[in-house]
This record gives C-alpha cells, structure tokens and sequence, in this order.
C-alpha cells in the first residue's frame, strides 16, 4: 500500500487553488454536496438507459454527520459510488472532473444538469482539514475502497469494508489558530446556514441529525435535548415553480427568509427567458434601505444560481 503522488505540480496548484481560488472556506461544503448531488445524478442517467436498474427517488439523499469529539465532518451520499481506478483517476489528478467525463459520455436528459465541470472543487476541503478520507464503493462493484490523503504529499488506496452503495467524505477539521475559528464547520447552526446560503436547491434530500429541545414527558417545565433526523434544503427553487401556481406571500416569505428581514418587497417581477440561454429571475425592489447598505459588509448585486447552487 504505498503512497501515491498527484499527478500535477501538487504542493504548488494546491496551495494556488486553496488560497486564490477561493474567497471563503465555507464553499468547501458547497462543493462536497455539489459532487454528492452529481453522483446521485449519474445513478439516475444510468436508469433512464438500462431498464435491470431501479432509481426510486426515495432512496437517494445526501447526509451530514458531525462527530465534534473527534473533530470529524461526514458528507454521505448514495450514489453512483467510484472505483479504486475512478478514485485513483478523478482524486489523484488535480483538475480531472469525473462529471464532465460522464457528461460528455452520456446524453443528458429530462432538464437534469451535473453540476461539476472542472474537477478543482473536492480539493477545497483542504482549506478547513489536516486529512481527507474517501470511502466509496461503486454501483455493481462488490468491493469497496477508502482514499486518504493529508494534502499535497500524496494519497493512499486501499480496500474498505463498506456494504452500501455510495460515497463518504469524510474532513479531519483543523484545529483552530490565532487568526482561524475552524470550530465553526462542526457546529449545527453553521452548517445549516451554509447549506441553506449555497445549496438550499440541490435537488436530492440533505438530511442532518438536528438536536432540539422539547418538554420532557410529563413535565409541565423540564426540557431535554431530543435529536431528529431532518431535511435541512428546499430542494424546489421559487423560480421554477409555476407562477400561477404561486401566492404573493410566497414571494414575500421568500424575500424575508432570503434576506432575514421583516419587511416586505416594495415589488417583485418574476419571469424566464428561452434563447441561446435560458434562465428563470425573480427580482426584488426593496421597500427599505438594507440595515448593512452603509457598512463595508454590503454584498450588492444579484445572487445567481446555477443548477440550484449558489455562485
């Protein structure tokens, strides 16, 4: 089992990618879920084709774990799974993308769109982890293998007990520094919120157990912590819903939820366009002032959304 090395300048394009490519670290999850979205995808092309395969879209979701004793991050998806070669060729080469592959290898159909083109993305867990371990084991493949590497030095192959179906990255999140809080991406609320500002409108269920406090069972005011398993995306965006299917308050709901704020839009305009490019907007007119306008914080301009994911 010997180590192996990227098959690119490593240590240099990775600390290009990490440090000029992106502006925040907590896009990484962006991309983790983007890439477990494109791998259900694929399981749900290969089933358009081959009618011996079964897609119930019941069966496919993304889960997130958190385990903070251990300082561990888990995206899960049950997916179209990778080989040791597809792990070996798509892991082991920087700027190899395996959707793009498969996109260009088959005929995509029913208005689904992969997400990853560019094969940079899964690197960005190297901002906020020491150590990244892949367990994947691939549809119609009756063994499973773990990928692992600390960076640039090189990555490890092996064989991986693993009975289902399916992919788990799973990030050893770096210990906080002087300039760094690292805790943030093992926290709860944090990573709803990342999931909600980036990939609300993946297509497929992102699940996290979520810990709530409800009144304990015969007591009128003792609490206790309760942990439920639940959706934390919408998955449908606004935007491509019927419009005469939407109530203004939908709009409004979507404006304050959007932009955490009490008052309503002063107007809103929804519409699509059909061309060389297509695309559904909806913008708003704001009836206030933005609290933050002023501050050097104001992010101005439109949000824009390819295949459900923030851009």
């Amino acid at each position: 089992m010997a180590k192996r090395q990227f098959k690119a300048e490593s240590k240099r394009l990775i600390d290009l990618m990490i440090n000029s490519v992106y502006s925040k670290k907590e896009v990484f999850l962006r991309e983790l879920l983007s890439n477990a979205s494109d791998a259900i995808d694929k399981i749900y092309y290969k089933a358009l084709t081959d009618e011996n395969i079964e897609f119930n879209k019941d069966d496919y979701y993304i889960k997130i774990f958190v385990d903070k004793k251990k300082r561990l991050l888990t995206v899960s998806d049950t997916g179209i799974g990778m080989t040791k070669e597809e792990l070996d060729k798509n892991l082991g080469v920087i700027a190899k993308s395996g959707s793009y592959e498969f996109k260009t290898e088959n005929e995509i159909k029913d208005g689904h769109e992969i997400i990853g083109q560019f094969g940079i993305g899964f690197y960005s867990a190297f901002m906020v982890a020491d150590e990244v371990t892949v367990i994947s084991k691939a549809f119609g493949s009756d063994q499973a293998h773990r990928w692992r590497s600390k960076g640039a030095d090189g990555y490890i192959i092996d064989e991986y007990d693993k009975k289902e179906v399916g992919t788990d990255v799973i990030l050893k999140i770096k210990e906080n520094t002087e300039e760094e809080n690292y805790d943030e991406f093992l926290e709860e609320h944090r990573i709803k919120a990342i999931v909600k500002k980036y990939s609300d409108y993946i297509r497929y269920p992102i699940k996290m157990d979520i810990t709530t406090k409800k009144l304990k069972e015969g007591s009128k005011d003792e609490f206790e912590d309760v942990v439920e398993e639940k959706i934390i995306n919408s998955m449908v965006p606004i935007w491509r819903r019927n419009k005469n299917e939407l109530k203004q308050e939908d709009y409004e709901n979507f404006y304050s939820e959007k932009h955490y704020g009490y008052d309503k839009p002063l107007k809103y305009i929804h519409f699509s366009a059909d061309g060389l490019v297509n695309f559904n907007a909806i913008l708003y007119i704001p009836e206030m002032i933005p609290f933050d306008y002023y501050t050097k914080e104001y992010e101005k301009g439109l949000e824009l959304y390819s295949n459900g994911v923030l851009i």
